[in-house]
């Protein structure tokens, strides 16, 4: 959450643009989750535990790269593509839960999983405003990139080692 913070910021600053350069940049991002919510179905032959470390790593990598950007077609470009991966994760994500669910489980994990994405949505925002206060814009962009990224390697362990267990 704290690119939802830092975005206004990142607009005006690094990108030397206003209000129409951040609708622009969320116009990427729609644009882009558009296009990624069209792959949703192409994307239910492959197997579910990669494909959500692939998402949750390359999602990283957009901050990261916005970081990096000081041009409002390049952020355009890196925000589109950030949506693309990012629009497959929640159906993907729900329908591998589901999967390892018995029925009489289904209901009462989906509940507890979205009341915990609901919580934790304004805790990132809570969060977002005294790291960019202490680290600024660009260094906070990475750092919630990097720290998303390290969410790849802890989730491929527990993939591993529930593959080992079983």
């Amino acid at each position: 959450m704290p690119i939802e913070v830092a975005l206004p910021l990142y607009v005006r600053g690094t990108l030397h643009t206003g209000a129409s350069g951040l609708g622009l940049l969320w116009t990427a991002l729609g644009v882009g989750a558009l296009a990624g919510a069209g792959l949703v179905d192409r994307l239910r032959n492959l197997p579910q535990r990669p494909l959500l470390i692939t998402i949750i790593a390359l999602w990283a990598l957009c901050p990261i790269a916005l970081a990096g950007v000081e041009n409002q077609t390049a952020a355009m470009v890196v925000f589109g593509l950030g949506g693309l991966i990012w629009a497959p994760f929640t159906p993907v994500a729900y329908s591998f839960l589901q999967s390892g669910l018995r029925p009489t489980e289904q209901q009462p994990v989906v509940t507890l999983w979205t009341t915990g994405s609901t919580v934790a949505a304004p805790l990132g925002l809570l969060a977002g405003g005294p790291l960019i206060a202490l680290t600024g814009v660009d260094t906070s962009l990475f750092l919630s990139g990097l720290l998303t990224l390290l969410l790849a390697p802890l989730a491929a362990w527990s993939v591993l080692t529930r593959a080992e267990v079983r």
